[in-house]
């Protein structure tokens, strides 16, 4: 993933469902916020605009934290190719194994952005899950072939779904502990799939994408504006 030139602007989706864990979204939300060309806090010429995407207009996340929505799924469907990043949150299992089991539009979205070619100008789609938002890429049957990460209690959740969404007869997908990875790109070579740990490891993860997409320099900015100690990816 190189870096963009200084005038390249991105479109954020934030996937979002009810009882998605707060921070696994409004912490990327936060590092991302935060990009600019122009560094002018007053007047920031921001680098990603961010939409929110759930399957109705108002969900309750977390802890009863009520959210209104940009934009429906069935909305987004349509327009998914003017998303260039995906972001799909985690929450309890008890959240999301009906989220899978049901098969139903939050899945189809990851689907259809996952099979999306390079985007125009910029080249880049960049599906982004952070804590359990792994499984639903896993069960969306989009990580064959290449390495991914998810919470440390459900790392064994997502190799047993992997390997029974995955095609057969094709690669399978590897599943590591990690605080974060960039998988590389999936097998059409149009999205590239970063996974994140799980809650303040989405923080780190944010700040890389900011990294690849920015500058080393812009993502330790934005980890100084945080007041964060980010955790650079260690290969």
């Amino acid at each position: 993933m190189s870096s963009a030139s200084s005038n390249q602007y991105y479109k954020v989706g934030v996937l979002l469902f009810p009882g998605a864990d707060i921070l696994d979204f409004a912490g990327p939300i936060e590092a991302l916020s935060h990009v600019s060309h122009n560094r002018n806090t007053s007047n920031p010429d921001r680098m990603f605009d961010i939409t929110t995407i759930a399957c109705s207009a108002k969900i309750r996340a977390a802890n009863s934290l009520t959210i209104h929505a940009d934009i429906t799924v069935s909305e987004a469907l349509d327009c998914i190719s003017d998303f260039h990043i995906l972001l799909v949150p985690g929450g309890p299992t008890s959240v999301i194994t009906p989220l899978i089991d049901a098969n139903g539009p939050e899945l189809e979205l990851i689907r259809k952005f996952a099979a999306l070619p390079p985007a125009a100008g910029s080249g880049t789609r960049i599906l982004f899950s952070v804590c359990t938002g792994a499984l639903l890429l896993g069960a969306a049957a989009v990580l064959a072939g290449i390495n991914v990460t998810t919470h440390h209690s459900a790392l064994d959740v997502l190799r047993d779904i992997c390997a029974r969404s995955n095609p057969p007869g094709g690669p399978s997908t590897t599943v590591v502990h990690k605080r974060y990875l960039d998988g590389g790109l999936l097998k059409d070579g149009g999205v590239r799939v970063i996974t994140a740990g799980g809650v303040s490891s989405g923080l780190d993860a944010a700040c890389y994408l900011v990294s690849q997409l920015a500058t080393g320099d812009m993502a330790s900015f934005v980890a100084r504006v945080m007041e964060y100690d980010w955790c650079e990816l260690k290969e």
